[in-house]
């Protein structure tokens, strides 16, 4: 659906709505506009407990750690930098807003990786709230559409390089169809610009398993610390749920090239016609788990009733917007080593 051939879903042919935005808005609408959908509650919990870890792992399938290699250590020097402090800031200045420590780590996350996806790799690791989890989604995804119209508009009167730019977008744009959008739409050069943009989220990407990681740590000491005398010894087997590992495996599978590429040969007899028709695996699997994301993200909707959100207040919009503009300033400065 996000790729209907009208705005505002196509634009100068990029895509700016994600799949992953229009799902949660329709689940959002019809929960709210269909109560009865309450019944549903036994398959939404079990698409959002079960599956999702499994898109989770499957998404793995089309990360590549040679594309690190190829923006070099300074990229991902950038966004380790970059991701370790929005997500500090953000969680710690989180009670200024007067905004739970909990949300504001979702929303530090979300701002700080890769929007959606590492608010929901995060939150089983930290223990959060399905309501917390709906309300940063909302925020992330507002905030991310909304970056994906400012920035073409900042870097035009800024007058700023296709490289600075790309570069810019890719650091510290929420979610990678909104980095594309945002990078292919450069005043000048939007090839070059859209490139970088995309390699730069990748790397940023591919960072959201070692984050995960280490916050599940973090997370895991705290709580043993709160209650050492209940629990004074930790598990450090269970730090980190096994999806996160099976994450990082299949992009190493995927960078190993233990995921053929196929050509198969039809005959005339074949339904569709005959010739040639070409399988990529990696690219199947991490489009399933595309699919099983959106899904998620639509249950999560179909969860959520508007009084909830309401209920959250406008307070962690404005942590979500502190955050944004914050990796934007950071990104920018970084970018312009160029």
């Amino acid at each position: 659906m996000n790729k209907l051939p009208f705005p505002p879903f196509t634009v100068n042919g990029a895509h700016p709505p994600s799949a992953v935005l229009i799902a949660l808005l329709l689940g959002l609408l019809i929960r709210n506009a269909i109560p009865a959908t309450v019944r549903l509650k036994p398959g939404i919990d079990f698409v959002i407990k079960k599956l999702l870890p499994a898109g989770i792992v499957l998404l793995g399938a089309g990360l590549d750690f040679y594309d690190l290699i190829a923006v070099g250590y300074r990229v991902l020097l950038g966004a380790v930098v970059l991701i370790t402090v929005v997500i500090f800031v953000t969680r710690r200045v989180a009670r200024y807003f007067k905004v739970d420590a909990d949300l504001g780590l979702l929303l530090g996350v979300g701002t700080a990786i890769c929007g959606t996806s590492a608010i929901i790799a995060t939150a089983p690791v930290v223990e959060s709230k399905e309501k917390d989890i709906a309300i940063s989604v909302a925020s992330i995804n507002l905030l991310g559409a909304l970056a994906m119209f400012v920035f073409p508009l900042l870097g035009t009167l800024m007058g700023l390089s296709p490289e600075v730019y790309g570069e810019w977008c890719g650091l510290a744009i929420h979610a990678t169809p909104q980095v594309i959008a945002a990078g292919f739409a450069h005043h000048t050069d939007g090839q070059t610009a859209g490139q970088i943009a995309t390699i730069v989220k990748l790397t940023r990407i591919s960072l959201l398993g070692p984050a995960v990681f280490i916050i599940g740590l973090l997370h895991a000491r705290q709580r043993s610390r709160q209650t050492v005398y209940l629990a004074p010894t930790v598990n450090y087997r269970q730090l980190v749920p096994g999806f996160v590992l099976l994450f990082v495996g299949m992009a190493l599978l995927r960078t190993m090239g233990f995921f053929p590429e196929i050509t198969l040969h039809m005959t005339e007899r074949f339904i569709f016609g005959a010739g040639d028709r070409a399988v990529n695996l990696a690219a199947i699997l991490a489009e399933t788990g595309k699919w099983i994301i959106t899904a998620a993200i639509a249950a999560v909707g179909l969860a959520t009733q508007f009084r909830t959100l309401r209920t959250g207040g406008v307070r962690p919009f404005l942590l979500g917007l502190f955050a944004a503009v914050l990796i934007a300033a950071l990104g920018l400065g970084y970018a312009f080593r160029w």
